[in-house]
This record gives structure tokens, sequence and C-alpha cells, in this order.
């Protein structure tokens, strides 16, 4: 999954998930043991990625528009359809919760002695743990 936008300060896109998308479709192509790999391309327009990406064709591709809760109830539609649990919560329920994590965040990080504009994945990782065991 990835933003394809320009840079800000050099006027270029970049790439590095689009190459690494293309070596994992090399190794599902080409090696057995990642032959039952499967993949959830994102763009946010439908066939924009014609215009950027073009030898990505045959693949299937899914629109999330720019908008994050269409892309969680596609991620969550994926996962479900993929690993065959018939219990993962729908999308909307999924990012109800993202947000009630989002709405605590700072006081989360006031409590862990953390800055919330200086926060490493760790960090961020730390914060999504610590809440989930508040919040079951």
């Amino acid at each position: 999954m990835s933003r394809t936008q320009l840079d800000e300060t050099t006027a270029l896109p970049r790439f590095n998930m689009p190459l690494e998308l293309g070596i994992d479709i090399g190794c599902k192509a080409f090696s057995r043991p990642h032959a039952r790999k499967s993949f959830l391309i994102f763009d946010s327009e439908r066939y924009r990625f014609q215009k950027y990406l073009s030898d990505i064709g045959g693949q299937d591709i899914h629109q999330h528009a720019n908008d994050p809760k269409l892309a969680v109830a596609r991620v969550r539609d994926w996962l479900r359809a993929e690993s065959g649990v018939t219990t993962i919560p729908g999308g909307a329920a999924i990012y109800n919760r993202y947000l009630a994590y989002r709405r605590e965040l700072s006081v989360l990080c006031t409590d862990l002695r953390l800055d919330i504009d200086d926060l490493t994945v760790a960090d961020l990782s730390n914060t999504i743990y610590v809440w989930l065991e508040r919040h079951p």
C-alpha cells in the first residue's frame, strides 16, 4: 500500500513502495516458497496507476479514494477473505476503535512521558499496546 505523490522539495515522486511491490510480485512468480503470496494493492483513483506504473497490469488494484475509513474497510475485507477468519469486526467498527485510540493518544503520551510530536515507530507501537490493554 502506498501513496504516490510528488515530494514538495524535489517535485519528484518517491517510488520505494512500487519497487518493493515489483520485487514481491517477482518472488511470487518465480519462487516456490512465495507462490501462495497474495497482495492488496491500493491507489487513490481507479485507473491512475496505469499512468505511472503501467507494468503492473493484470493485478487487482483497489481504490481508496483518499478516504481512511474506506481504506480500513477494504483492508479488513481483504484480511477476512485471505485468512478465513470469520470473527474479524467490520471496517466501521475497526475504524471507530482507531478514532477512539487517536482521541486518547495525547493522554497516553503524557502517561508514558512521550512527546506526541516525536514518536518513534516503537513508541507508537507501545502506545497502541497500552491502549489495547486498557480497552480490550
